[in-house]
């Protein structure tokens, strides 16, 4: 078998300008490979972080009593379960208490003559997500002290048509649990840039939003928890929190679907029952987008490959007709049928590891430069899918494994039928051949 190997190496590097087109056509698929799943994997990650600030955490503990709105009435035992995630070993990044105000329709933000709508108000304690909130791409400002009841961050959007910068006190309006219009002035102490899905909320402390809603100051209706590692730990987390929950509160378990929040919020129930709710679930259409994405792009990179199989049979059955008189040599020398086959596979495999390493180490690179290098500016696409301007790119692992394996797959395929073609030619036809 060593000794297949290194003949293999051999041939490969002595047939190498043969192969020259092959070889870049394999580093280019590599490259592209590399490319389209780091990407589609940073922007999965990038829209995860965004909506986990958004919704409260990765996965966040709800309280329905049928009003439509969470109320959380125990938040000692919930904490408790929350603690319980890292005894189990699921590491935690912080947590958040939130207090909200959904409705829409009745969110005014007023200054200097000109109003816009939010989509929603968030109520945060300042000091218990820094972690997280420090992440915000600041286009002005930055997070408020910890204690700072008076502050509230609004996004680009929102300052750009209100006119409004850091400094500014703005007015926000909206219509309280009592049925009253309730006003408060606060000074904007930071704008985050946000202009898509995301950026239509503002974010204040949350004893500023239980007063302007006429609750009781200390009230929670949302605690979150955001995990170091989300995307593979927001399942086990979220049933695992459930559980822990269920041991001493009612529960309706995990909502895993967007279209399960209104039933849940709006059954009639005697008393308020507790369930968890995931990030994932409350991002279905960006994940069905992201996914449509991966498939189109998946089926490009399949197309391609079929041209680089296609290339790679092409190319090995003009090497083996070439090299006949050698492969009747080897064959008259002893070599069996199937170490011939596996003489040629083996070279295959060179051409087909060398263009995923280098296709790899090219697609990377390019990556880093475009994300150190170009800054995009902020619209509904850029916003929603980059980090900071930047496209995000993650290559794991097993990303790495997969584009070998799709690559290195593609040229061995190419190869099979030549190769057993070289295998099956008898030596004596094939040392008389070039006779």
């Amino acid at each position: 078998m060593k000794g297949i190997i290194s003949i293999a190496w051999r041939n490969y590097i002595r047939n190498l300008k043969r192969y020259r087109v092959l070889l870049s056509a394999l580093v280019l698929i590599a490259a592209v490979l590399v490319m389209v799943l780091a990407i589609v994997l940073g922007m999965r990650s990038g829209i995860y972080e965004k909506a986990s600030r958004y919704f409260a955490g990765n996965i966040v503990a709800l309280g329905y009593s049928g009003t439509g709105d969470s109320v959380i009435e125990d938040p000692e035992t919930v904490m408790q379960a929350v603690e319980a995630l890292e005894d189990h070993g699921i590491p935690v990044q912080t947590i958040s208490r939130r207090s909200t105000y959904y409705k829409r329709k009745s969110i005014d933000l007023f200054f200097s003559g000109y109003y816009i709508k939010q989509r929603r108000l968030v109520g945060v304690e300042w000091e218990l997500e820094r972690p997280v909130l420090s992440s915000f791409d600041f286009a002005e400002g930055g997070l408020p002290d910890a204690e700072d009841e008076t502050a509230v961050l609004i996004s680009t959007a929102t300052a750009a048509e209100l006119r409004a910068n850091v400094g500014d006190n703005i007015i926000i309006s909206i219509e309280s649990d009592r049925g009253r219009t309730n006003t408060v002035e606060l000074i904007v102490r930071g704008i985050f840039s946000e202009s898509s899905f995301f950026g239509y909320s503002a974010y204040l402390h949350r004893h500023t939003l239980n007063r302007l809603k006429e609750a009781p100051e200390n009230q929670i209706d949302e605690i979150g928890v955001y995990l170091k590692n989300p995307i593979r730990n927001e399942g086990p987390a979220a049933e695992l929190l459930a559980e822990k929950m269920a041991e001493s509160l009612p529960s309706f378990g995990v909502v895993r679907t967007r279209e399960n929040f209104e039933p849940q919020a709006h059954k009639e129930r005697d008393t308020t029952m507790y369930g968890v709710v995931t990030a994932g679930a409350q991002l279905e259409e960006i994940e069905d987008l992201l996914g449509a994405l991966t498939i189109i792009a998946s089926l490009v990179m399949l197309m391609f490959l079929s041209i680089v199989v296609v290339g790679v049979s092409n190319t090995f059955t003009m090497l083996v007709w070439d090299r006949t008189r050698e492969i009747g040599t080897l064959r008259a020398l002893g070599m069996q049928q199937p170490r011939t086959i596996l003489l040629f596979l083996s070279e295959a495999g060179f051409l087909g590891f060398s263009g995923m390493l280098m296709g790899t180490l090219l697609g990377a690179g390019v990556l880093t430069l475009i994300q150190r290098g170009i800054t995009f500016p902020p619209n509904l696409v850029s916003t929603l899918f980059f980090t900071q301007g930047r496209i995000r790119w993650i290559l794991p692992w097993w990303g790495i494994l997969l584009i070998a394996g799709l690559v290195i797959g593609a040229s061995l395929l190419g190869s099979l039928r030549a190769s057993l073609r070289a295998g099956r030619l008898p030596p004596v036809d094939a040392l008389s051949r070039h006779e």
